[in-house]
């Protein structure tokens, strides 16, 4: 046997023994060879279909369309083409049953004589069905979210107003003896009173959060920047946190670097992102602890550091602490979970950005980088 002979066969027996359906046609679109790929793919073997039209292994409806495609790709001059680029393809069992496929077309013989098309198709129905189950769940996942959020402000919006009417009621209760000239409150009654006022501060700003948190996931958030001085920001974040971190017997302190540049803010989020980073670090900084504000001047703009001497973050936790809704096994639960991913997503609306450093037992440090006012790179928006 020569060696083309030998070649001839096994090629001819790769050929057959292919995963894919393999299937020659001559002019008269006749099927001239028909592999083992071809007969697990369709039903048939290769004595049921070998001289019939291939039109036999397509839905009716395709005929025509492709006795047309045939014609022009064999007037082309093309040597290959993929059938699946102008429009789906579509095969047909033996058992009547019909399945999306990927095909693509080739000349493998063509002289004054004869004229041999080869076409290798591919059965991509599961695909196409796993396909549409994951564009499903992605859509339902996607009105979930939406009806998430309409929902979230709906309720966190109509919750708002009872809230505001027991803050009021509560300072009102707090004020009233002084006003009216009479004699103070009751112990007691003052003592439930700012109970009162603190559980309804409280409860506002888990529902501002929860606001945030949605306005940022959707791109909504208003972000009215001007340029603006940090120093007054970190002024008012102190005054804000004092009576905190008189109550933790912690330390608080702020250095701020002369000649710093203006930077492009919108001074309420930012003082909302201090006020987040510093309060975090007077919770988890333990009695006589320390924790330092300041500002220096950075590569285009002002780099704002919190450090504490508190418990610090574990490395495996480290990598999650902006993720909404997490929270340290440690802590004592008693927020949402979203303050330093509102933070980080407010920072970065601004161009900025926010990163922590942290060594357990050692502290924490929260970095907080600010474009200066007028740098081309600020104020571009970005999801948390």
């Amino acid at each position: 046997m020569t060696h083309k002979a030998v070649s001839d066969r096994l090629l001819a027996r790769i050929l057959h023994i292919a995963s894919d359906a393999i299937i020659c046609v001559d002019s008269r679109q006749a099927i001239c060879f028909f592999n083992e790929g071809a007969s697990r793919m369709f039903g048939y073997g290769a004595d049921e279909v070998m001289d019939r039209p291939l039109s036999m292994l397509m839905p009716s409806r395709f005929h025509l369309g492709h006795l047309n495609h045939m014609r022009t790709f064999g007037q082309s001059g093309s040597s290959a083409r993929n059938m699946s680029e102008r429009s789906p393809i579509f095969g047909l069992r033996k058992s009547g049953e019909e399945f999306s496929a990927e095909a693509a077309i080739s000349h493998v013989a063509h002289d004054d004589h004869s004229v041999v098309f080869a076409v290798v198709m591919r059965d991509v129905s599961e695909q196409r069905k796993n396909e549409a189950l994951v564009q499903r769940s992605l859509s339902d996942a996607e009105m979930a979210v939406r009806d998430r959020d309409d929902l979230l402000g709906l309720v966190s919006h109509d919750l708002r107003n009872p809230v505001n009417a027991v803050k009021m009621l509560a300072s009102a209760l707090l004020r009233f003896p002084v006003e009216a000239g009479a004699t103070a409150l009751p112990t007691d009654a003052a003592e439930h009173a700012s109970v009162m006022l603190q559980a309804a501060t409280q409860m506002d700003t888990l529902i501002q959060d929860l606001l945030d948190a949605t306005r940022l996931e959707r791109g909504q958030l208003r972000i009215l920047q001007r340029p603006s001085a940090i120093g007054p920001l970190m002024a008012t974040t102190a005054d804000l946190l004092a009576s905190l971190a008189s109550a933790q017997r912690v330390s608080l302190e702020t250095e701020l670097e002369a000649g710093l540049p203006m930077v492009d803010i919108d001074p309420d989020r930012i003082t909302q992102v201090l006020s987040n980073l510093v309060g975090n670090a007077i919770k988890f900084t333990p009695q006589g602890g320390h924790v330092r504000m300041r500002a220096i001047r950075h590569v285009d703009g002002v780099l704002v550091t919190v450090q504490d001497t508190g418990i610090g973050i574990a490395p495996d936790d480290l990598p999650f602490v902006f993720d909404r809704f997490w929270q340290s096994r440690r802590t004592d639960r008693s927020g949402a979970g979203l303050g330093l991913a509102i933070a980080r997503g407010i920072v970065r609306a601004h161009g900025g950005t926010l990163s922590l450093e942290s060594e357990v037992g050692r502290g924490t440090s929260a970095l907080l980088t600010l474009p200066a006012a007028g740098n081309p790179t600020a104020g571009y928006p970005s999801r948390p």
